[in-house]
């Protein structure tokens, strides 16, 4: 076969001339077999790709490559640039014509990626997951994907942005790997795939765009570059590639040093959530009184994630939140005056809002018309909700862009927000949930594709804050990069081993928690969390608090209720000793950034077992073996290095890093400038 070669002195691809695949990769004298077709473009009459188009040819330039396909219903072109440091730069363009429109257009599809050896992806839902040898333990199995960590069957697939935090990936084993990014600035709607590849077993990766108008419009033209490097590293070094890139964009405006924190928010030591215990937040004086017994017995400024403030189940009649039979009995008076008594003990507490969904069953539904601004699919129908579907629920999400769901969240943030005494906001969903096209031509946002989603909330929580103000704290769900510049504070909930969702489809322990998002803007945004429970074991529970502080996650604890603290001694002795170290070095938790998660040995090791569970509910017990030392570095906002780091064990443990040796006592923090 003839081949078109392209590339720099790290990395050629070679197209075929005939017809114009991807038939093969070089990277620094490795060839890649592939024979991938690169591209479909999604009609409404079906997809046309590679082997439909009659005519094919290109065009070279000075660092630059041009691919033409066309034939009687389209024209398809890719553009491929010599970037920095070996990066290849690719964009494409379609048209149809002759009646035709384009719907999706699929761009890149790299088809057959596979490695001999061990080997890695790391997928960037929520804080980031590393999974083991993806195509064997996951992808092959055709498992279905649960709807809270993507969606899939014998694949994952998820959005950006907000169910994927990030517009990056990487796949690697030991001797290269592929470093694949979208450098979009206004984020785009688009959708990442990890498919199995059962001819070759193997991994297929494509990017779904979607059009502006989609289904009307009769061209696409690519707003941003799909980027593609293959390296030599890690997780890590792919994760210092997209930082470089991701720091310079309008999201990352300001340095942490460099704004005005609400103050509340920098005194508070620790939070505390009580996610899966949403019934203790309804027994107000026993949420009272353990706040008090908590912040006293770790010696801490504590702030209260509070589910259950308006005193109703979990996701019962959202967004009316406190019916009318309570407010009858006076539970807005009683409420703001359980604020006043919070606030006198000097306790900082944020009201759980959702900011996506309405439940059709309320008098609200029907009574405000929430029909015609909720999202419609391409049939004009409400997308499925699955969240609580047990309950009797019936939830369905709002479009952001509609002034009807614009001025609700706003409103909710007033009235159970700044008028009953809260110290903040708490907006599920935002940054966790993933972007929804929405088709309803009445909204005011093009249909389907598009920047709206994330501009639109960006407007709303423009006007959250301007209600609540500078010093009020505004939180949400998970850690989307597209809204640090209007949240203070992202809750992230799955660093948890066993709430490590992944580990529920890969084979036990294949899937691990990686610290994305501090990695990447910890100088530039906040992020507490996670899940850590005083029903887990107290080894499980020490394992997951100390590790979240190290890697940047402000302490905080879930649950906590009478019953658990009357023998939560152990466990409040560990979050207190985390708590101390943080209160050390608040300013570099603060205000410095997350450098590395550092090579190093250590001979004793610490094991914890583990129960993982899929969609199904089956349990994966599994046991995890790690050094007896966890070890991170850290750098202060003047560029002062810290080796921190912490000994599981019951007795003085010693590490080897960079040829020097740290010895670290037992149950003990360790810190030293480098």
């Amino acid at each position: 076969m003839e081949y078109i070669i392209f590339g720099n002195e790290q990395t050629k691809v070679y197209f075929g001339e005939e017809k114009g695949y991807l038939e093969k990769i070089e990277y620094k004298g490795r060839t890649i077999d592939l024979h991938s077709k690169l591209w479909s473009v999604q009609t409404k009459e079906g997809e046309l790709g590679i082997a439909d188009m009659t005519e094919f040819r290109h065009e070279c330039y000075d660092g630059v490559i041009k691919l033409f396909w066309a034939n009687d219903i389209a024209k398809v072109g890719i553009t491929v640039k010599n970037g920095e440091d070996g990066k290849l730069r690719w964009r494409i363009n379609a048209d149809v014509f002759g009646g035709e429109v384009v719907r999706r257009v699929k761009f890149p599809i790299l088809e057959g990626l596979n490695f001999d050896t061990e080997n890695y992806l790391l997928i960037t839902w929520q804080n980031g997951h590393l999974v083991k040898n993806p195509v064997d333990t996951f992808l092959c199995k055709g498992l279905e994907v649960p709807f809270w960590v993507g969606y899939g069957t014998g694949a994952y697939k998820n959005e950006y942005p907000a169910a994927l935090s990030f517009q990056y990936g990487a796949f690697y084993g030991q001797d290269y790997g592929y470093y694949f990014v979208t450098e979009d600035p206004d984020a785009y709607i688009k959708t990442f795939e990890y498919e199995y590849n059962k001819e070759k077993h193997a991994m297929d990766l494509t990017i779904v765009n979607y059009p502006e108008n989609m289904g009307k419009t009769t061209s696409y033209c690519m707003a941003y570059d799909f980027v593609l490097k293959l390296f030599e590293g890690d997780w890590q070094t792919a994760t210092n590639y997209y930082r470089d890139w991701a720091i310079r964009q309008k999201w990352c405006k300001k340095k942490l040093s460099e704004k005005k924190l609400p103050e509340k928010l920098v005194k508070t030591d620790l939070w505390r959530i009580n996610h899966h215990d949403y019934e203790m937040g309804t027994r107000t004086q026993e949420y009272f009184d353990t706040a008090l017994k908590i912040r006293d017995a770790v010696d801490c400024n504590l702030a209260l994630h509070w589910y259950g403030w308006n005193m109703s189940a979990h996701d019962k009649d959202y967004p009316e939140y406190i019916s009318d039979e309570m407010k009858a009995k006076g539970w807005m008076e009683e409420l703001t005056n359980w604020n006043k008594k919070f606030d006198d003990e000097g306790i900082v507490k944020i009201p759980y809002h959702n900011a996506r969904l309405w439940e059709i069953k309320t008098k609200t539904w029907d009574g405000m018309n929430v029909a015609a601004s909720a999202i419609k699919d391409e049939t004009g129908n409400f997308p499925d909700e699955p969240w609580m579907p047990e309950m009797g629920y019936e939830l369905k999400a709002v479009c952001p862009a509609t002034a009807l769901w614009q001025n609700r969240v706003a409103d909710l943030c007033r009235e159970y927000g700044t008028e009953v005494g809260f110290d903040g906001v708490y907006l599920d969903q935002v940054a966790s949930f993933n972007a929804t096209l929405c088709f309803d031509e009445t909204h005011p946002h093009p249909a389907g594709g598009g920047t709206w989603w994330n501009d639109t909330y960006h407007s709303m929580l423009g006007h959250v804050r301007d209600i609540v103000g500078d010093e009020r704290i505004v939180t949400t769900e998970s850690c989307c990069e597209t809204y640090i510049d209007v949240f203070d504070l992202f809750l992230v909930l799955d660093t948890c081993f066993q709430y490590a969702a992944l580990n529920g489809l890969a084979d036990a322990g294949s899937s691990v928690s990686v610290p994305l998002f501090n990695l990447i803007y910890s100088d530039y945004a906040l992020a507490y969390g996670s899940v850590c429970e005083f029903s887990h074991r107290p080894d499980q529970f020490e394992f997951n608090f100390m590790r979240n502080l190290l890697w940047g996650l402000l302490p905080c604890i879930e649950g906590g209720s009478a019953e658990e603290l009357e023998s939560g001694a152990e466990y409040l002795e560990i979050t207190k000793r985390g708590v101390d170290f943080y209160k050390k070095y608040k300013e570099i938790f603060l205000y410095g950034r997350l450098c590395e998660v550092p090579q190093y040995t250590c001979d004793a090791t610490c094991s914890v077992d583990w129960v993982a569970r899929n969609e199904q509910r089956e349990q994966f017990p599994y046991t995890d073996t790690f050094p007896a030392i966890c070890a991170v570095i850290w750098e202060t906002a003047q560029g002062e290095k810290y080796l921190f780091a912490y000994n599981y064990g019951d007795s003085v443990q010693s590490m080897e890093m960079n040829g020097k040796t740290y010895e670290v006592s037992a149950k003990s923090f360790y810190s030293k400038m480098l």
